[in-house]
């Protein structure tokens, strides 16, 4: 045989033809905690419910009457039935309990403001009456007053002079609305300016815009309160759309640096190259980059300008500039008494910013975690 048409056979590292068995080729399995997740969810759905309940009992006792809302505001409004006393008074219906649990009464009387109505003569309390028969005990036979649920919340809210919402949602919108804007435009131009152009203190703006995140408004007031009654503006809508502008930009000022920062600068310098300036490359290339952050400095800076009670209240006096959220004061200072008038006011006000924010949820997360990934 010949030796050179021999091919010789390749040696088989051990290394090249190791097999791993095909066991050990299978990642393990996520360990799986399942009390961990049953706490989780727990923790959630009672969080969940903190916070939704509130809102629910308000929407409840805004269908209700005031004198149901004193009562019992608990108790659901389209269940709530009342009778008639003796003297032809509308109360509510209550089981009376002795010490010990037993039955005293089959029902007694509460009054409007919840309390047990006594007899005259005797101390036990007034039993139901029956108007109709004029027997003393509960008939069930008897007669309803349904209170409840009532429109006449809304309608009074809406129709009553000393409220006016609508003029208050005409002022929130022209507030929130000029404020927004303004803070959106300015933020995205300090945030271009810190991270496009290296000028003398830029370090010390930087630390100044953080530093004013840490004091509240409250710490300011007095100052600002000056200042607007010097120049005029006091109980006018440009002195809370100057101070709210202000109190916001700092917020939006931080979001929009992180992600100007990480926005490529190859478009800005070929822009430049064309011979844009400063204004339009902000304008024509930055601003529109800018939509995801923008949109989270919107909603953040509508909500905040529309829920800021404290700095209206203080720079606005008459009813004729009040926004919506600082009529619900007067509310309570004139209609001390009528929760189901209040309970519906809350409502309308809180309900359209709720429906905004639930709808433009994905633009805030979207928003906040744009930038965080360069590339």
């Amino acid at each position: 045989m010949n030796q050179q048409n021999v091919k010789p056979k390749k040696r088989s590292g051990t290394a090249l033809n190791f097999q791993i068995p095909q066991h050990e080729t299978k990642r393990p399995k996520e360990h799986q905690n399942p009390i961990g997740k049953v706490l989780i969810y727990v923790a959630l759905c009672i969080w969940a419910f903190t916070t939704i309940f509130p809102f629910v009992w308000v929407l409840n006792n805004s269908f209700k009457d005031s004198s149901l809302v004193i009562s019992d505001s608990f108790s659901p409004a389209f269940i709530e039935r009342m009778r008639y006393d003796k003297y032809g008074d509308v109360a509510r219906e209550q089981v009376l309990l002795d010490e010990q649990g037993r039955l005293v009464y089959d029902a007694y009387l509460m009054d409007e403001n919840g309390q047990v109505l006594m007899d005259e003569d005797t101390d036990p309390p007034l039993p139901a009456y029956d108007k109709v028969n004029g027997r003393l005990m509960y008939d069930q036979n008897s007669p309803e007053v349904v209170l409840s649920p009532t429109w006449r919340n809304y309608v009074t809210a809406f129709t009553n002079p000393n409220v006016n919402i609508l003029n208050g949602y005409k002022n929130s919108l022209i507030i929130s609305g000029t404020v927004m804007l303004a803070v959106m435009l300015l933020a995205t131009m300090i945030a271009f300016a810190l991270s496009r152009y290296k000028f003398p203190g830029q370090g010390i703006v930087r630390n100044m815009i953080v530093a004013a995140l840490m004091f509240p408004a409250f710490s300011t007031i007095v100052p600002v309160y000056r200042m607007v009654v010097n120049i005029g503006l006091f109980d006018r809508l440009p002195s809370v759309i100057l101070v709210q502008t202000a109190g916001n930009l700092a917020f939006a000022t931080t979001v929009m640096l992180g992600f100007v920062a990480a926005l490529p600068k190859e478009l800005e310098e070929a822009a430049f190259m064309e011979g844009c300036g400063p204004f339009q490359v902000f304008f024509r290339i930055v601003l529109p980059m800018c939509k995801p952050a923008l949109a989270t400095v919107a909603i953040f800076t509508f909500l905040w300008s529309y829920n800021d009670l404290f700095v209206q209240m203080i720079l606005l006096r008459s009813k004729a500039q009040m926004p919506v959220c600082a009529i619900l004061r007067e509310i309570s200072s004139i209609f001390g008494t009528d929760f189901g008038l209040m309970a519906a006011a809350v409502v309308v006000v809180v309900v359209p910013v709720l429906i905004i924010y639930i709808a433009l949820q994905q633009n805030i997360i979207k928003g906040l975690t744009a930038g965080a990934v360069k590339g």
